[in-house]
């Protein structure tokens, strides 16, 4: 596994980079047996925290992400890989069935077009910003258990998917209250 350690505005020292390294591996070996890379930021803010961001790839388009910050820059690390830690313990047992099982998977996933939206005649207002697709993206299909665990993983707010049970596409998100929502535009309300 190969892991980038960078520093952003700031220079990353050797037994830092060496602390980071040995802690990632210990959780990879611990929870996956393996995983393609991981790339480390820490950087120092204006109140003098260390941010430390984690993004690993556990397998194709499939990103466990975590975000931990400190005063001091080891405990940064420290508190970064913990929560590493939880998301993995937490699916250990999908995550690696996932990997033992995706041979006999067929992969199907769709291109998400990268496009700006500019605003309409009437929308040139200061309040009606550009509406900007960021990133070319992939639709996976997916059981609605797997786009959860997918949104958990990888700290986003919402996971657009083809559901597998039914081939349509569907939205889970993360709601104000903590709680998940899905929303399945075939589901008959009673």
């Amino acid at each position: 596994m190969s892991i980038t350690i960078t520093g952003k505005h700031m220079d990353v020292g050797d037994s830092l980079k060496t602390h980071m390294t040995t802690e990632i591996q210990t959780v990879v070996t611990r929870y996956m047996d393996e995983a393609h890379e991981a790339a480390v930021t820490i950087a120092k803010d204006a109140h003098h925290q260390f941010k430390v961001d984690i993004q690993l790839h556990v397998g194709r388009s499939f990103l466990v992400h975590c975000v931990a910050s400190d005063a001091d820059a080891y405990k940064a690390v420290h508190h970064a890989v913990e929560k590493l830690a939880s998301q993995m313990r937490r699916y250990k047992t999908r995550l690696r069935d996932k990997k033992r099982h995706a041979a006999n998977h067929e992969y199907r996933a769709e291109l998400v077009q990268k496009f700006i939206i500019k605003p309409q005649e009437e929308d040139t207002g200061d309040d009606n910003p550009l509406i900007i697709a960021e990133a070319t993206s992939e639709i996976h299909t997916l059981s609605v258990g797997d786009a959860v665990m997918r949104m958990d993983l990888s700290s986003l707010p919402v996971v657009f998917f083809r559901n597998a049970a039914n081939g349509e596409l569907n939205v889970v998100f993360r709601r104000s209250d903590g709680h998940v929502g899905w929303i399945d535009p075939t589901r008959k309300l009673a």
